[in-house]
């Protein structure tokens, strides 16, 4: 009867064996398919980090594309008739309102400049294109420095000489 016993206590035991080293071989899986888990959580991370580093680039370096510039130069152009002819508010000379316009979009465009802390309208951020637009776009007369307010030298020069004096009277 000992002889039964130690064989079947010998067949338990390889079968333990059996059980223990297929439980090691799964271990050793689970661990080599969490190393590769974790060098994939590794590589994206890196990706997103990267992904971040040229958002941010965009974010604060690139400017208006052509397309936006063309559009916000667009915009300012059609509120610079605006303002000129709300400006005058009556028929004066085609050189004096040119005159005047050329004088108004440049204070657009200064007040643009101030508005997003650039030296050139077209150095506005790429990604504040929109932001400009609506600023160009809900801009009044009244937004614009007091200096594009008043008839310069050269607008009172060219009144006077086109007959324009109902403007002088008032304005000058």
């Amino acid at each position: 009867m000992s002889n039964q016993v130690m064989e079947l206590n010998r067949a338990q035991m390889e079968q333990m064996v059996r059980q223990a080293n297929s439980a090691l071989q799964m271990y050793d899986k689970i661990i080599e398919v969490e190393q590769r888990v974790n060098k994939a959580e590794s590589r994206m991370n890196q990706t997103a980090e990267k992904t971040e580093r040229r958002l941010h680039k965009i974010e604060t370096t690139y400017p208006l594309l052509d397309t936006e510039a063309d559009r916000l130069q667009s915009i300012a152009t059609i509120k610079a008739h605006q303002f000129t002819s709300q400006f005058f508010g009556e028929e004066v000379s085609q050189e004096l309102y040119m005159k005047k316009f050329g004088h108004l979009i440049s204070g657009i465009y200064r007040s643009v400049k101030k508005e997003f802390n650039v030296r050139k309208y077209t150095l506005v951020l790429h990604v504040e294109a929109e932001q400009a637009i609506t600023f160009v776009e809900n801009l009044t007369l009244d937004d614009l420095p007091q200096n594009y307010m008043r008839l310069t030298d050269s607008q009172i020069d060219t009144a006077t000489r086109h007959g324009d004096y109902g403007i002088l009277e008032r304005l000058a």
